[in-house]
């Protein structure tokens, strides 16, 4: 039997967000948070539906996962965590057949994984979903993420509100907020990249949420699956087909799988993310975070950082272009 330990993942201290951002997801994050009224909804957002609630309601039907629970699991957010450089969220497992995570609480982030996914994915695959979703909360998505899940039923409050006029405008903010719920995926997979560290694991991974059954799951092979996102992107030859691909995406949460995996290999096999590996990438400026500016009232104010356009929240730290509202914490900037 070996004996030779496995290949330690390199880390990456300070690293910054901005590290992980897919073009896509920068474009319709600044198309989302130009769109009138989102501040609005925000607000109303955090109103009306309180973190807390959900949260317990978590707690009360899932396994929480600690050193001495789940401890395998554990030790993956642990690592995880450690090459993205950032704090340890909760994990809970909860019973459910289909292979799926998700991270919710926009103020105290948790991440849940199912027992379907469990089951079906290899140890590396299980970290690079976990990575997926610690991603997502390094990037600072999980408050309008929390919020595309709830938005038909929160703009129909609005618009009662309102006597209808809310529902009307806030039909352009549902579908900006879905289109970059969609492409705020492609960051997250970047960041799984990251931990994992091989697009081999991706791809695998990725096949498996397409098609993957315990029956055959050691018969699945990458090659072929990325024959099938050649084809896909070959149906591109007349308008019509064109015209099929976007109402497909229009109704799914998620980019198509099949477009995952070529975006990511594309970046396994770019300049940037070697630069990232070998240790050249954006970092923090850690002496800055969580400070603001006092405004007038006594209060911390957003501060704009010199020469970017972006606006530093007082509360959290993160930059970005929203000079109101917060897009990580739900704070107030100014």
């Amino acid at each position: 039997m070996s004996t030779a330990q496995p290949k330690a993942r390199r880390r990456f201290p300070g690293l910054d967000a901005a590290a992980l951002q897919h073009p896509y997801d920068r474009a319709a994050l600044g198309a989302l948070q130009r769109v009138p009224g989102l501040d609005i909804v925000v607000r109303k957002f955090i109103e009306l539906f309180p973190e807390r609630v959900a949260y317990i309601q978590n707690v009360a039907q899932t396994v929480k996962v600690t050193p001495t629970q789940c401890s395998q699991l554990y030790a993956q957010l642990q690592e995880a965590c450690a090459i993205l450089d950032m704090r340890e969220p909760e994990l809970y497992v909860a019973q459910y057949p289909v292979p799926n995570a998700y991270t919710s609480g926009h103020d105290h982030p948790y991440i849940v994984v199912t027992t379907g996914l469990l089951d079906l994915m290899s140890e590396d695959e299980i970290t690079a979903v976990i990575a997926h979703e610690l991603g997502h909360i390094k990037s600072g998505h999980v408050l309008y993420k929390t919020m595309a899940r709830g938005i038909s039923f929160l703009l129909t409050i609005v618009g009662d509100l309102t006597l209808g006029i809310g529902r009307l405008v806030g039909r352009s903010l549902e579908a900006a907020l879905l289109e970059w719920d969609r492409k705020s995926e492609f960051s997250a997979d970047r960041a799984a990249l990251l931990v994992v560290q091989d697009p081999q694991v991706m791809l695998s991974l990725m096949m498996k949420f397409a098609g993957g059954t315990l029956f055959q799951r050691n018969q699945l092979d990458t090659h072929e699956f990325l024959k099938q996102a050649d084809l896909y992107e070959e149906v591109d030859a007349s308008l019509l087909d064109r015209v099929y691909k976007m109402f497909l995406v229009a109704s799914v949460s998620h980019p198509l799988t099949i477009v995952r995996a070529r975006e990511i290999l594309r970046w396994s096999e770019s300049r940037e993310y070697k630069d990232i590996i070998e240790g050249r990438y954006p970092r923090m400026a850690s002496e800055s975070k969580g400070k603001g500016v006092k405004g007038e009232s006594g209060k911390n104010t957003g501060e704009k950082v010199s020469g970017s356009g972006l606006y530093r929240c007082p509360h959290c730290g993160r930059e970005q272009t929203n000079q109101r509202f917060c897009s990580l914490c739900g704070g107030a900037i100014s």
